[in-house]
């Protein structure tokens, strides 16, 4: 717990040249128990960045005198890649916003925004960083030959706790998408350890979700293409969370291909057919189904027949038919499998 709240203590810095609004953002964070630095500038803030401990950067796009947020975005990222960054943004740059999130920018935030909003974020950043302490430390351990897998499995399962809790819609689907991952397995004739591995491949395959905006994951009506943009980011970011832990490499195609398809038109990296592994198509049509047969805030969940249905249709041109048909098979009277009508 110190770790924890020495995080919550260290300072964000807040760049914005609006001395109304740097003040305002100042004043709200400091009576919420934060350190805050405040700069109306690049220059300034380069300085307190080169000086002082900072947890989370909160900069305004817009700038004037040709700066801009974006610029100390790409400073961040290449000389501070553990901070993240917050940027804030009127209605003009919402697109400038997106496209700093796919270069790394932690979240964006749209001028006038609810303070809450503000909290909502440093939270999610603090728990972000305590993952990668977490991660960190553990890898020290394994390089000693001290991180037993009994410890590793609690740090895993701690990651995917915080993943679970980040949407009301999402909240056990990472556990339906292991419980309906290892059934699967089972009745593919998997071995034991196997099994075991794509069972924990379905409770972590989100993971990269860390760093997915609340704004975008609650979402009430379906993705723009630029919101969808981000949401493709998140298996490459499990990807890179976890490849620093030698003892987790099994689980990385799993983690990285289970948005890869059949007829190459998946991502993140458009393989195709063999290339890739059975354990990701398992994970792979395990959360189909779970997203399918759950209620999210764009819609409701589907009846059973009709998502019987879809991911037939599936079959033989994105998942492959075997993997397919053994799944139906599967599911029949096991209640895991049944549609979910309410959040959890």
């Amino acid at each position: 717990m110190t770790e924890w709240r020495s995080l919550e203590r260290s300072a964000v810095l807040v760049v914005d040249d609006d001395d109304g609004v740097r003040k305002a953002i100042t004043r709200f964070l400091e009576l919420d128990g934060w350190t805050v630095l405040a700069a109306a500038n690049l220059k300034a803030a380069r300085e307190l960045l080169a000086h002082h401990e900072i947890l989370v950067v909160l900069a305004d796009i817009t700038m004037p005198n040709g700066e801009s947020g974006l610029d100390l975005l790409a400073e961040v990222k290449e000389r501070r890649p553990e901070l993240d960054v917050l940027l804030m943004t009127g209605n003009t740059d919402l697109q400038s916003a997106v496209e700093a999130l796919q270069r790394g920018a932690y979240d964006y935030l749209r001028k006038p925004f609810p303070f809450e909003s503000l909290r909502s974020a440093l939270k999610r950043a603090v728990e972000r960083r305590h993952l990668a302490q977490k991660a960190a430390m553990l890898q020290q351990l394994e390089e000693r030959r001290a991180a037993e897998g009994e410890a590793m499995q609690q740090f895993l399962v701690s990651m995917a706790t915080v993943i679970d809790h980040k949407s009301r819609f999402t909240a056990r689907h990472s556990l339906r998408v292991s419980d309906l991952s290892r059934l699967l397995a089972e009745h593919l004739g998997f071995d034991e350890q196997r099994t075991s591995l794509v069972a924990l491949g379905g409770r972590l395959h989100d993971i990269g979700k860390i760093g997915t905006p609340d704004s975008i994951l609650d979402k009430p009506s379906p993705l723009t293409l630029d919101e969808y943009a981000v949401m493709k980011l998140h298996p490459v970011q499990g990807d890179e969370l976890i490849a620093p832990i030698r003892g987790m490499a099994a689980l990385r195609p799993i983690i990285r291909w289970h948005h890869e398809s059949l007829d190459g038109r998946g991502y993140p990296d458009g393989l195709a057919g063999k290339d890739i592994p059975v354990e990701a198509w398992v994970v792979k049509v395990a959360d189909y189904w779970e997203a399918i047969t759950s209620l999210r805030p764009y819609r409701a969940p589907m009846p059973l027949e009709q998502a019987v249905k879809t991911l037939r249709a599936e079959a033989g041109v994105r998942i492959p038919r075997e993997i397919v048909e053994t799944f139906l098979a599967a599911i029949v009277d096991a209640p895991i499998a049944l549609p979910v009508l309410t959040p959890a």
